[in-house]
Formats: C-alpha cells, sequence, structure tokens
C-alpha cells in the first residue's frame, strides 16, 4: 500500500521539477494578476460589508459553477498539445536535454499539469468548504471568530480560484506557444 504512496509522490515530485518549483511559482504573472485580482474582489470573499454568520461566505458557489468547464478547456488544450504536430517534431521536442534538465516535452507537460492541478485543487478546496457551511452548536466557542476565519479561508479559496482562471489564459498561450514552434519546424525542414 505505501509503494502506491510513495509512486504517487514520485510522479508528483518529478512534475514539479518539470514545472520549475517554487521559483517558477512565485515568479509567474499569472499568479501575481490573481493576487491583483483577489485585492479586487474583496467584498465578494471577505464579506466586510456584511455582519453577522453571513460574512464571506458564497464564495465557492462560482468555483463549483466555473471550474469544471476550465478543466474540460485546460484538459482539450493537453490533448491538442500531445496530438499536435507529426512524429518527427514531437521526437525533436523530446530530445534528451541536458543533465538535470528537462526537454521542452517534458516541460510544456508539465505546464499543463499545473494548470490542471491548480483548477483541481481550487475545485476541491471550494467543495470542502461550502460542507462546512452549516450551523453547529460545536462551533459556539469559536463563534466570534468565524467572520475572520471565513474571510481567511475565502482569501486562499478565492485566490486559488483566480489562479485557476489566470492558468486557463497561460494554457492557451502554451497552445499558441506549441502552434509557433510547430510553424518554424515546418518552415526550417522546407529549405
Amino acid at each position: 500500500m505505501f509503494k502506491q504512496y510513495k509512486s504517487v509522490a514520485g510522479i508528483y515530485s518529478d512534475y514539479w521539477h518539470a514545472y520549475g518549483g517554487m521559483v517558477k511559482l512565485i515568479t509567474s504573472p499569472y499568479v501575481h494578476t490573481a493576487f491583483v485580482l483577489l485585492l479586487l474582489t474583496v467584498p465578494s470573499w471577505s464579506g466586510i460589508w456584511e455582519t453577522g454568520s453571513k460574512a464571506g461566505e458564497g464564495w465557492w458557489d462560482q468555483s463549483i459553477a466555473v471550474l469544471p468547464n476550465l478543466l474540460g478547456f485546460t484538459l482539450g488544450g493537453f490533448a491538442i498539445f500531445i496530438g499536435f504536430g507529426d512524429e518527427k517534431f514531437r521526437s525533436l521536442l523530446a530530445e534528451p536535454a541536458t543533465k538535470g534538465a528537462v526537454n521542452d516535452y517534458v516541460a510544456l507537460c508539465a505546464h499543463f499539469v499545473h494548470f490542471i492541478t491548480v483548477q483541481a485543487v481550487a475545485l476541491l478546496v471550494a467543495i470542502v468548504v461550502k460542507s462546512f457551511q452549516f450551523y453547529s452548536p460545536i462551533a459556539d466557542p469559536i463563534r466570534d471568530w468565524l467572520p475572520l476565519l471565513n474571510g481567511i479561508v475565502g482569501a486562499f479559496g478565492c485566490l486559488l480560484f483566480l489562479y485557476a482562471l489566470t492558468s486557463v489564459l497561460a494554457a492557451t498561450m502554451h497552445v499558441f506557444r506549441i502552434a509557433r514552434l510547430y510553424s518554424a519546424f515546418q518552415s526550417q525542414s522546407r529549405q
């Protein structure tokens, strides 16, 4: 059983390395754009103009409504990438890289895996948070803190949602990049 977990951890480690790790994430213009959008949408996830138990509630419904369609779009883009070009072009992309680096094919696949992972995590967070939106007397000792907790969780969930949205733009640009690479490859092979 633990062998399966080790295998899953290994593939995620490979993906994270091929994506570029934390440096790539922190320096991503798509993450930066998601933070700007988070600031612009504070009222929708923080509940700052609401009082009581309604503060910060409801942001998850938008995530749950939108993210499945985005996942489908991104998976479609990934399928386009996998089947794009002829065998010669794909083998050129998959040529071995220098030691410690990843080739273009694996790097592009890692970007799509990243987009899909972000979207799936954002959807899962929204579903889990929505499932906790009910009254329970067990929460009475922290009832006064719930608006603050809802705001913190709302910021995190909305940031994931907004990053999932901006990552769709990144996925689109990667499909375009592939098309440009293929066009350059075709031009070069005709010479």
